[in-house]
């Protein structure tokens, strides 16, 4: 059973340095929502590194959040577009595939891909 139990889950993604860090909320369980506040009351950082070791249910959760969320992000029509500047000043856009959550979808391992999670 779901309540208003809300987390953020923070990402970054090792070689897509151009996307930067993403965010977003998941609802989960009472259970699991309460075993993460309960270790981050004992001063845990709540990490993937942490996370993967100690709560390996939880974490596999969480990268499964992760992978669903790049690819909601990729098929957004910006995906790997970045802002350039011309030097007289003027901007325009241009695509990285560095700054792509659909090119993170399909490229990147479990063991790429480092989150922290923060307990509303």
């Amino acid at each position: 059973m779901y309540s208003d139990n809300s987390i953020e889950i923070t990402y970054t993604v090792f070689g897509f340095d151009e996307a930067g860090e993403t965010s977003f909320d998941m609802e989960v369980s009472d259970h699991l929502y309460n075993k993460l506040q309960d270790a981050e009351d004992e001063g845990e950082m709540l990490d993937s590194d942490y996370i993967s070791e100690e709560m390996p249910g939880i974490h596999r959760k969480i990268l499964k959040a992760i992978r669903e969320n790049m690819e909601e992000e990729g098929m957004n029509p910006d995906d790997g577009m970045i802002e350039k500047r011309y030097p007289w000043g003027a901007h325009y856009k241009e695509y990285n595939s560095d700054a792509s959550h659909m090119e993170m979808y399909n490229m990147a391992e479990d063991d790429d891909i480092e989150y922290s999670v923060t307990i509303y």
